[in-house]
Parts: structure tokens; sequence; C-alpha cells
């Protein structure tokens, strides 16, 4: 009978291993095939906010409520962000040297949400992005500077930090996003928000080119069809930016959660953005 219960019990602890295993492969699976955004399943359609009126409290919240792709300089928007700009130049002050001898200060900017406001491709595209129309307006240089962003950047230029940028635009784009940011001979309707000459301006190459020209990015080379997804591509390049070129990042901006995660940066700070997650 001691056998038997003994058979039983092991019996037991092999099926419930076996059960155990079974969920595991299944939470996984339904990770690598399931939505990019993680959220909740509402109960009932007044759980809901409507489209259509999410889309007017994002254009109420830009101070532009008939959607004429213009914000408001006293719209919440801007407000926001001014604050935003104010914090991140506040804590530079605070940290006016380099932690060490040898390093030298940066700050590292992300560009369409947290330099340039993309809104006005936002309600021309009715907030669907196509990457054709979306490359007329990067191309067009049509993009404005995103409210304090400017002085927060002079400023800490002023302050002896070397001023990085580093956006997932790919590097096709390299002349359009350095105009639009500084100036250049690109006539009206471009816009040149005179953002200081950049140290450093970052984009993604194409997975072909990694190996020769952004050797940093082979870890993940194989994240996704086309390469380092955004969070990894971003780690990654501040990792080479700190490792490799020798800067502390003081201070890391961004409109994405996967602008900042993942460390290689003193402090992070999140800029506004209602219109559109990357994950």
């Amino acid at each position: 009978m001691r056998k038997l219960k003994g058979l039983r019990r092991t019996r037991w602890v092999v099926l419930l291993a076996i059960a155990a295993t079974v969920v595991v492969t299944v939470a996984v699976s339904q990770a690598a095939t399931g939505p990019a955004i993680q959220t909740i399943t509402p109960q009932y359609a007044d759980d809901v906010t409507n489209v259509d009126v999410l889309k007017q409290q994002i254009k109420n919240y830009y101070g532009d409520p008939l959607g004429t792709g213009n914000f408001a300089a006293d719209s919440n928007y801007a407000k926001e962000t001014q604050g935003d700009a104010n914090q991140g130049y506040w804590w530079l002050t605070q940290r006016g040297n380099p932690p060490t001898f040898h390093q030298k200060k940066a700050i590292v900017l992300d560009v369409d949400d947290t330099t340039l406001v993309t809104y006005n491709y936002e309600v021309f595209s009715n907030w669907a992005f196509n990457p054709t129309t979306n490359a007329t307006f990067v191309n067009g240089e049509l993009f404005p500077a995103v409210p304090g962003m400017v002085d927060m950047a002079y400023g800490a230029k002023q302050l002896g930090y070397a001023i990085i940028f580093l956006t997932g635009r790919p590097t096709s784009q390299a002349a359009a996003t350095l105009g639009n940011l500084t100036t250049d001979d690109m006539p009206p309707p471009a816009i040149h928000n005179h953002y200081p000459t950049p140290t450093y301006l970052f984009l993604k190459p194409p997975k072909a080119a990694y190996a020769t020209d952004a050797p940093w990015l082979l870890p993940c080379i194989n994240d996704t069809a086309n390469g380092c997804n955004t969070s990894d591509y971003k780690t990654l390049t501040r990792k080479h930016i700190e490792q490799d070129l020798g800067y502390d990042i003081t201070a890391n901006f961004g409109d994405q959660f996967s602008d900042l995660v993942g460390g290689f940066a003193d402090r992070t700070f999140k800029m506004p953005n209602p219109s559109y997650f990357l994950p």
C-alpha cells in the first residue's frame, strides 16, 4: 500500500510539472503572437473613449479645436512641454560637473514629438501613419519645434553639454532632419527651428549596414525582420555614446517609453504625446 501511495504521489508530481510546462508554453506563445500594446479588455463599450471623441480631445489639448493642424502657443500641450523643458534645464544646472574627470557631459534628445511637433501630420493623416505621406512632411521639413525645447537645448549647450539627437528615422532622412532641427537652404514652407548644431545626430541605419555603419547594433540585429526594435536600438546607441564615445548622458528626453528604458542615462524626461505609442 505504501508503494502504491508513493507511485500515486510521483504520478501527480509529474502531471503537475507537465501542466506547468504547458501553461508556460502557452503564455510564451501568446506573448510572442499577441499585440504590441498590452492593455485592459473593457467589459462594456462605455468603458472605452469613442475614437472620434478622443481625436477631438487631442485637438482641444493642442489648442486647435477646429483641427487646422496648428497647435496654440497657450495650449495645454504647450504649457506641459514648457514645464518639462524647464524641469530638464533645472536638472542640468544641478549637474554642472561631470561625474568623473575623463567624461564629457551630454544630453540625448529624441526628434519626433520630443524636439519637433508632428501634430500637423497627425491631423493631416487623421492619425493613420503612412510612411509615404509622413516622408513628405519629413523631407519638406514641415515640423515646428516643441515649445520650450529650443531654449532648453541652448541652455544646455551654454552649460557645456554636448547636444546629441537620437531618432528612429532612417538614415535616408538625415539631411532633412538636420535642416528642420537647425537651418538649411530649404525655402518656405520649410521650418527652420534653430536648435544648436548637434555634436552627433544618430539615425537608424538599414539592417544590412549594421556591420559597417553601426556595429554596436549587432546584438539586436535579429529583433525584427528590419533589425533592432526601437527600445534596443536606442539603448545600445546610448551605450555606444557612453562607453565608446566617452560621454556621460546626464539627461535623456523622449516622448515614448521605448526612448527612455534600458539605462545609460542619469535621468529621463518623458515628453507628452497622446497621439501614438511605439513599443
